[in-house]
């Protein structure tokens, strides 16, 4: 039996570093940031004696996100190791409060150099980090399908989709926009998740593309629980309105079950996570059980056939510019057009 445990969505605002004009002054922005995400951390663990604790921050929150800057730019000035430094603060608190923490960065690292990630991350109580997920569907920033072949040859289907087994439950991760892949969401729950963790940074309740929908849906369909943190406002090159917070947590049947209702800095989107309920309600046989109703045979001909956006565009070189996405994606479009899936109007 897993026991009842709190989780809170820590909204916070996202202080971007596009304008900083050295790594100094972005990671002086880091740190403030850091600074504020402690005094939060530190006067509010509500988890209470006995009742283990999980609190997850928003995407982008601590460096922004790139919009002009090439990738050697953003790794020069923004990104930074995990672990490292910048986390080292993080895992000191979740040591001293014995809580675990979920938050998301841009990631450079020793083994793929000239490459960085936007990567979704997880420290236990004993502050070690036991999950990384980089992302696989953005614009934003390079993915592992760009050098599918040889990232999946280095860390595997494991490495490439964690699911982390935890005294809560088992727990996977994936940041923002990934909400509107299913795929992304079904591979977790395929590899045992029960708890996905969505570090976001979307439009909330100004939602105009199904964004919250979708995680609903991903939350009913898959049979997890999902822990969505959004950034309350954005403060640097772009509106502070582009991140309109509405955090929430939604349980294994889509049902919102936490929501802080509005933007800016929040924290009563918390909740108590019952995974030995959800377990009960994955053992019973019934039209209820999404998932022992699948037939994914059925599908599998046809996703074999439908590659559209071609792994491996940059095995070798980076990703320098976010145009070059752009080219891949007119590329795309030409694949999808010849299929008759994308038609002229």
């Amino acid at each position: 039996m897993i026991a009842p445990w709190r989780a809170t969505c820590m909204q916070v605002m996202n202080y971007m570093v596009n304008d900083a004009t050295s790594r100094e002054g972005a990671m002086e922005i880091v740190h403030r940031s850091l600074d504020r995400w402690e005094l939060f951390l530190r006067r509010g663990n509500r988890a209470g004696a006995g009742v283990k604790h999980l609190v997850l921050f928003p995407e982008f929150a601590l460096q922004g996100f790139p919009l002009q800057e090439t990738a050697a730019q953003w790794i020069a000035k923004a990104c930074f190791r995990i672990p490292g430094p910048e986390v080292a603060r993080l895992q000191k608190i979740a040591q001293d409060l014995k809580i675990y923490i979920g938050a998301n960065a841009y990631e450079e690292t020793e083994e793929w150099p000239g490459r960085y990630f936007n990567c979704s991350f997880l420290i236990d109580p004993s502050g070690d980090v036991i999950l990384k997920y980089r992302r696989i569907n953005t614009v934003h920033s390079p993915s592992p399908h760009d050098f599918m072949d040889r990232y999946l040859d280095k860390h595997g289907i494991e490495g490439t989709f964690p699911v982390v087994k935890t005294e809560l439950g088992n727990i996977g991760m994936f940041p923002c926009g990934e909400i509107m892949y299913p795929e992304a969401a079904r591979v977790l729950m395929f590899r045992g998740a029960e708890v996905i963790l969505h570090p976001t940074s979307d439009h909330g309740a100004s939602d105009a593309i199904g964004w919250e929908a979708c995680k609903r849906a991903r939350a009913a369909e898959n049979m997890v629980y999902l822990i969505s943190a959004n950034a309350g406002g954005a403060i640097g090159p772009i509106p502070a309105a582009a991140n309109m917070g509405f955090s929430k947590i939604i349980d294994y049947n889509g049902l919102v079950i936490a929501n802080t209702n509005g933007p800016g800095e929040n924290t009563s989107a918390t909740a108590m996570i019952d995974v030995s309920g959800l377990r009960r309600a994955r053992q019973q046989p019934g039209p209820l059980n999404r998932l022992l109703r699948q037939r994914n045979e059925i599908y599998m001909p046809v996703y074999k056939d439908a590659g559209f956006y071609p792994p491996n565009s940059f095995p070798d070189g980076v990703m320098d510019s976010k145009q070059r996405i752009m080219e891949i994606q007119q590329d795309t479009l030409r694949r999808m057009g010849e299929r008759g899936i994308i038609n002229e109007p």
